[in-house]
């Protein structure tokens, strides 16, 4: 292994240990005995929240001798999962303090430790050259998808929430969530921010990318397209309907799906299966 692949690889090992500290950390804090009643307290949550920031640190650190260079994106499978990783953690730790979504990083901060070891073992080849205002377009889509995860994430917690709240058993980790309303104006925020988002991605490939619709990119169109409808369905549902709970759930999950299989799903396919 040579002075610079290790410069870089043991950031990133240290970045996957501090997430996964941060989950153990959050999980001991969230399950906590009786007396936990509410919502994560301050010390604990900002605790939690520098040691995922160091690791956050340290991960862009990694990301910049794995993904990025100047001019030059490796966006290879593992690379593009780790960079939206890294976004998503950032974002998290961003809102979390206005609103109470640390409780997120239960699955965010475990699964970032994950994408990162992979994108480490399994680095994979997928450089291009990028365009300043295209950087653009690809940065915007990556954050799209980072917010869309994070309201995945909620609409689950939430629909757990849900379910254990009408069968009376309150208890286990929901002593650490905020109240039921809480939880669903916050996956309504995430919802409206993740669609605004999606379509300035949408937007900006329309204007940046001269072949948005051509054969090698039409299935991510269709599908990103796909996950835009079905918010917009979940917010006017929402709005006109009072939508909630586990039909937000379930719609919320299935326009995740959709982003998940345009963003990845051809990379799974050719970088993964057919290079087999």
């Amino acid at each position: 292994m040579d002075a610079l692949a290790l410069n870089h690889k043991l950031p990133g090992v240290a970045a996957a240990v501090l997430y996964l500290v941060s989950a153990v950390m959050l999980w001991r804090a969230a399950t906590a005995g009786p007396e936990n009643s509410g919502m994560l307290s301050r010390g604990r949550s900002l605790f939690v929240s520098l040691i995922a920031a160091t690791g956050a640190i340290l991960h862009l650190y990694m990301l910049h001798g794995t993904a990025f260079n100047p001019g030059l994106l490796n966006f290879s499978f593992f690379n593009s999962l780790s960079v939206t990783a890294w976004f998503t953690v950032v974002l998290l730790l961003l809102v979390s303090i206005a609103r109470p979504v640390l409780t997120l990083g239960l699955v965010v901060f475990p699964s970032s430790a994950a994408l990162v070891t992979c994108a480490l073992v399994f680095a994979g080849t997928g450089a291009l050259s990028v365009e300043p205002q295209l950087q653009w377009h690809v940065l915007i889509s990556v954050v799209a998808y980072a917010l869309l995860t994070m309201a995945a994430v909620q609409s689950i917690l939430v629909s757990l929430q849900d379910k254990r709240l009408r069968a009376h058993r309150p208890g286990g980790l929901l002593r650490a969530l905020p109240p039921l309303k809480l939880m669903d104006q916050v996956l309504l925020q995430l919802l409206i921010a993740s669609f605004l988002l999606l379509t300035l991605a949408l937007i900006t490939g329309v204007v940046f990318l001269d072949d948005l619709f051509a054969q090698r990119l039409v299935h991510k169109t269709a599908l990103s397209l796909l996950a835009l409808v079905l918010l917009a369905v979940l917010l006017i549902g929402h709005f006109r309907f009072g939508w909630r709970g586990q039909k937000a759930a379930k719609m919320t999950l299935g326009a995740y799906i959709a982003l998940v299989l345009g963003y990845f799903g051809s990379k799974f396919v050719k970088e993964l299966l057919l290079s087999a």
